[in-house]
């Protein structure tokens, strides 16, 4: 079936009362379908996982043909980085409150995210990282770097910017989660991980002396 973006649509006709309105070749896009995509793309990403996610059926469950999808990414690499730094700037937008509950937040996310349901696909993922560089650079770019600032972010507030072991700290959280995840019979209950990773933070809080 044809894309309807690759469909030529009629010329508009004049009136009169204005100037023609003469259209190219190609309807224009009378509706942004990134949403959908991008939607689209995280959903089967944590339905299915890096290895098995397929382009073509991103394009199905979000409705448009491949050449819709293919001309806004060229690659399914890029469209899934797009898709996972959308929902992370998206999440990042919603931080509210004190440091320490954005830290509890982002935690909470990064645990669920590697030691919860869908950290069975990681294995998969990091193995096409090793093996794919253009998709290694959008996720670092898109999402570990932005998530790390955002730790370092409100660890500063908490403990202060000169605080010794505050880029171990910064790590810390982020860096079992993946070994737990990665590690047989080593995953454990998320919510239990990030509990004493707040609980923690606050005896570091309570000792550290700030200028």
């Amino acid at each position: 079936m044809a894309d309807p973006d690759d469909v030529a649509g009629p010329a508009v006709a004049g009136d009169g009362s204005a100037d023609p309105v003469v259209r190219g070749r190609g309807r224009p896009r009378a509706t942004d379908r990134t949403d959908a995509i991008l939607t689209a793309a995280g959903e089967l990403f944590d339905e299915v996982g890096y290895d098995q996610l397929k382009v073509q059926d991103i394009a199905d469950r979000a409705g448009v043909g491949l050449a819709t999808l293919y001309r806004r990414w060229p690659t399914k690499q890029a469209l899934l980085a797009e898709a996972l730094r959308r929902r992370n700037a998206a999440f990042d937008r919603r931080l509210e409150g004190d440091p320490r509950q954005v830290l509890q937040s982002v935690y909470a996310l990064v645990a669920g995210a590697t030691m919860g349901p869908r950290g069975e696909f990681l294995p998969g993922l990091l193995t096409a990282i090793r093996a794919d560089a253009e998709l290694a650079e959008a996720l670092r770019v898109g999402v570990i770097d932005p998530l790390r600032t955002r730790i370092r972010v409100e660890l500063e507030e908490l403990l202060g910017p000169d605080h010794p072991q505050l880029g171990l700290l910064v790590d810390l959280v982020p860096g079992v989660c993946v070994y737990r995840a990665l590690a047989p019979g080593e995953t454990g209950d998320p919510e239990q991980l990030v509990a004493e990773a707040v609980g923690l933070l606050d005896r570091l809080v309570s000792t550290t002396t700030r200028p």
